[in-house]
């Protein structure tokens, strides 16, 4: 029989490790771990966890192999702690799975995403684009101030 999508994003979340908005949010300001994003490109420009790293879900595995040309600097490092969301944990978990494959060490996926992340009223930012020219190739602070309730 084959599988459904639910199906093998069940079988990812049975591989990985997933965390609350809280604890993604503790461990940004403590244990150094970095916000990567997997949604799309669309998404992204709406609104994202401050500091994130946009990496869309669909071009993960090129930009996470070194051996691949055109790979991000940014994933070089296998040891790099990452949190890594999409809009509702699903493709977040993918991604975690696939990163897990592929040699990373420590990376977690947000559970619930950045619905739950919002949800929360967490800082985001929304990253600038001027003159109509989008800058999707590094990471964009606006320098936010921290959400005082705690989900």
């Amino acid at each position: 029989m084959a599988l459904r999508l639910k199906d093998i994003v069940a079988a990812a979340k049975a591989n990985i490790k997933e965390v609350t908005t809280k604890e993604a949010q503790d461990l940004f300001k403590c244990g150094g771990y970095k916000p990567l994003d997997v949604r799309e490109a669309a998404e992204y420009l709406d609104g994202t966890i401050p500091m994130a790293v946009h990496v869309p879900r669909g071009m993960l595995e090129p930009m996470c192999d070194k051996c691949y040309e055109g790979h991000s600097g940014d994933l070089a490092d296998l040891d790099q702690c990452w949190v890594v969301f999409c809009q509702a944990g699903g493709r977040g978990a993918l991604a975690v799975d696939t990163m897990l494959k592929m040699g990373y060490t420590n990376v977690v996926n947000l559970a619930g995403g950045y619905n739950a992340w919002t949800q929360c009223s967490y800082p985001v930012s929304v990253p600038p684009t001027e003159n109509g020219l989008i800058r999707l190739d590094h990471p964009w602070n606006p320098g936010f101030q921290e959400a005082s309730n705690v989900c």
